[in-house]
């Protein structure tokens, strides 16, 4: 039994890769797929019951999504709004007369000390190549998706011979407009968001009804057979319905 345990802790915690560990990410879906089988069958070991096992994994596999999906929008509007602030910065300095190298050393020293590492590090390259007399165009658009829209207009700027200034002050009002539009939705949103947490939680205020009667409904879908089935196709249903409606409201948010 011991080794068996110790083969499934291996499951659980795969050793990270040497780039994981210079450069943590956020491990992709398909690359959990080992260490979720892992888990399953010590679950299983542990309770006996593959109903119950199937369902604790439908449970923690969806709050795992959510709490993903909720700090990649934290970190993609954190990248936003430190974004507009740089080319808030660099409109400031281009408008004032000041050449393209010496506005991007000055906005990018005027960085906050929060600013999102990746952020950082696409905006530092850009510096060094415009310093050395190259475009940044393509540094801009190979970086973070939020500085995509800089680089197509840099593009622009020097196919047509367009001054920067007020591209740049275009692509920052076309962000503000998204990060305000995004703030009021949200806000708008809160409470289809809370009814559908309400809506996904009415099964246990049922289950913990039944119990206050007497009834023993932990007991009958955890015994397996019948029980076991709607079980799983319960907690398979409820963690459908929660992520359709976070993706839908997600989508109107965006």
């Amino acid at each position: 039994m011991t080794p068996l345990l110790l083969l499934v802790a291996h499951l659980i915690l795969p050793t990270p890769s040497p780039r994981g560990r210079v450069c943590p990410a956020t491990p992709e879906p398909h690359l959990l797929v080992v260490p979720a089988l892992g888990l399953g069958l010590l679950l299983f070991l542990l309770l006996g019951s593959a109903a119950v096992t199937t369902a604790l994994l439908l449970i923690g596999g969806t709050a795992w999504w959510v709490v993903r999906d909720i700090r990649e929008r934290g970190r993609r509007g954190s990248r936003e709004k430190h974004t507009a602030g740089f080319l808030g910065l660099l409109d400031g300095e281009l408008r004032a007369g000041h050449t393209i190298a010496v506005a991007m050393d000055h906005a990018t020293e005027a960085l906050p000390a929060d600013t999102p590492p990746e952020l950082a590090a696409a905006l530092a390259q850009v510096r060094t190549r415009v310093a050395r007399g190259l475009s940044g165009a393509g540094a801009l658009l190979a970086g973070p998706a939020e500085l995509a829209s800089l680089g197509t207009l840099w593009q622009l700027s020097e196919r047509h011979g367009l001054p920067l200034a007020p591209l740049v002050e275009q692509a920052r009002r076309r962000i503000d407009t998204r990060l305000r539009h995004r703030a009021a939705t949200t806000a708008t949103l809160q409470g289809p968001q809370a009814t559908a947490v309400i809506l996904t939680l009415l099964p246990l205020a049922g289950m913990a009804m039944g119990t206050a009667m007497g009834a023993d409904p932990l007991g009958f879908l955890s015994g397996g057979g019948l029980g076991g089935v709607l079980l799983v196709t319960g907690t398979a249903l409820g963690a459908g319905g929660f992520l359709w409606s976070r993706h839908i409201i997600g989508r109107a948010a965006a």
